[in-house]
């Protein structure tokens, strides 16, 4: 519970992301927040999508799943096995982050040639 701890507390350090849900045991449910130009729940929720996709896909990355609850789409990070240490932890959110930074990247090169 205490690598789930600091996994949601790097969450709530990083003014993208939030945190859906209070942790229960070691699962912390996050979601990427769309920017407001890039506005809706659909579009959030469609980040969200592509954004666990990403991580799954990441070679050197953790697998996590998700929910959909009251029609919000978030990630679960789930830390189970007691070989689980803080570096794994803090490598698993920099894949959340990198690939993060990626997609928004993307979502605001798509929204400003949409406004354009």
């Amino acid at each position: 519970m205490r690598m789930a701890a600091l996994f949601e507390n790097m969450v709530r350090l990083d003014p993208r992301f939030e945190v859906v849900a209070t942790t229960q045991f070691a699962l912390v449910c996050f979601r990427l927040l769309s920017p407001d130009k890039c506005g809706g729940e659909k579009k959030a929720n469609q980040l969200n999508r592509k954004l666990l996709q990403e991580v799954n896909a990441a070679d050197s990355g953790p697998y996590m799943s998700s929910a959909n609850v009251g029609g919000i789409y978030m990630l679960r990070c789930a830390v189970g096995s007691t070989l689980t240490e803080e570096r794994h932890v803090r490598d698993a959110w920099k894949v959340v982050q990198d690939r993060a930074a990626s997609l928004l990247r993307k979502m605001e090169i798509i929204c400003s040639v949409a406004d354009a």
